[in-house]
């Protein structure tokens, strides 16, 4: 039998994306977003995975069950909001209404009981409060009768080109001496004789075989389009070096022979910069950023998404890399045989993403340009 997934707080679906890679049967993601449930329902429906816009602050586990069209699960997975959190944020963990979502993913866990229960969240949130809002997490899940075990994985470590930390707290029913994490690392930055680690993927290996976003070629490629910049941003991008930061700007130009900085989302009004590409004097498109996350080019983010929701669903996901080898090594220890092939998909019958045409998505954006798009935010 193919083990199934239940993905709350599933954005655009990076987590569902690596499970149904592994092998793994997503039938729902849940999120308050629409326009990330959008993404999602485009990138997953073909693969037998519906989204749905849910509030989960309010949602029971048979509410969850029913909408999913199950009546159970083998895995519930998700990562509650992170900007409670996160180094970037303001950190108000449990006082911040998104904080309080954790508790409740593990509410969920002991409503739905499924076999494993699998949270993520930014590193940060293992040392929050000096790690007390995470033991509390561990403890609640392990009272609901589950073996769990804790991590902070680098993406780099499984094949993803980019530096990004994740904290996974998984869970296994029952009691599990032999249960570990983390997986073994595929990756490393620098490779020996002796493990069977491949090198760091580096943002040449990522991005390296694109065209610029000028070029004729790149208007056949989904959501690889150009962010406008001022004469002045350009020249001072001209003379970053790679793998620098601009002192002025603080934009960070990625280094063709290393793994990329950390993409970040945002949130309300703020957008955060993006890397400059190594090559080209401009930002990384959202094309170059899915890449930089794992995503292979058939995850489109389709019309009428505009590019700032496209920049923020993928700077939330999870690498579908790093989700992918989290699962396989959960399912050597339960004993499931993923077959990858099964929950494939076949992105072809999708409807087309776009109604618009390049050039007109193009002279779209120019009657929207903010400070921010040209460089002066």
């Amino acid at each position: 039998m193919t083990p199934t997934a239940i993905d709350l707080f599933s954005g655009c679906g990076g987590l569902s994306t690596g499970l149904l890679d592994a092998g793994v049967q997503v039938v729902a993601g849940f999120d308050k977003d629409a326009p990330s449930i959008r993404a999602f329902d485009y990138n997953h429906s073909y693969r037998g995975c519906s989204g749905h816009i849910l509030d989960l602050a309010a949602a029971s586990g048979e509410d969850l069950l029913k909408l999913a069209g199950v009546r159970e699960v083998d895995i519930l997975a998700g990562g509650p909001p992170c900007q409670s959190y996160s180094i970037a944020g303001k950190r108000m963990g449990l006082e911040d209404e998104r904080g309080g979502l954790v508790h409740r993913f593990a509410d969920l866990v002991r409503e739905i009981r499924p076999r494993v229960a699998l949270f993520e969240n930014v590193p940060n949130f293992a040392r929050f409060d000096e790690g007390r809002v995470l033991n509390s997490l561990i403890e609640m899940i392990e009272q609901s009768g589950y073996t769990v075990r804790h991590a902070i994985l680098n993406a780099a470590d499984y094949g993803v080109p980019q530096g990004r930390k994740r904290v996974f707290v998984v869970g296994i029913a029952g009691k599990r001496k032999d249960f570990d994490l983390p997986p073994l690392p595929t990756h490393s930055e620098a490779p020996s004789l002796f493990d069977e680690t491949q090198a760091y993927r580096t943002a040449e290996d990522a991005i390296g075989d694109l065209p610029d976003v000028w070029e004729e070629a790149a208007k056949g490629i989904p959501n690889h389009e150009p962010t406008m910049h001022s004469e002045k941003m350009l020249e001072a991008f001209s003379r970053l070096e790679p793998g620098m930061r601009d002192k002025k700007s603080f934009h960070d130009r990625l280094h063709p022979e290393r793994p990329s900085f950390t993409l970040r989302a945002g949130s309300g009004n703020f957008s955060p910069l993006r890397p400059v590409h190594y090559r080209y004097d401009r930002v990384v498109t959202v094309r170059e950023s899915a890449r930089i996350q794992g995503f292979e080019d058939s995850f489109i983010w389709p019309d009428p998404l505009p590019r700032l929701q496209q920049y923020r669903q993928v700077g939330n996901a999870v690498p579908p890399p790093l989700a992918r080898a989290v699962i396989e090594h959960i399912a050597r220890y339960v004993g499931w045989e993923l077959k990858p092939e099964k929950t494939k998909g076949d992105s072809s019958t999708r409807p087309p993403a776009f109604t618009t045409t390049h050039e007109d998505r193009h002279a779209d954006r120019m009657t929207r340009l903010r400070g921010a798009s040209l460089g002066r935010g």
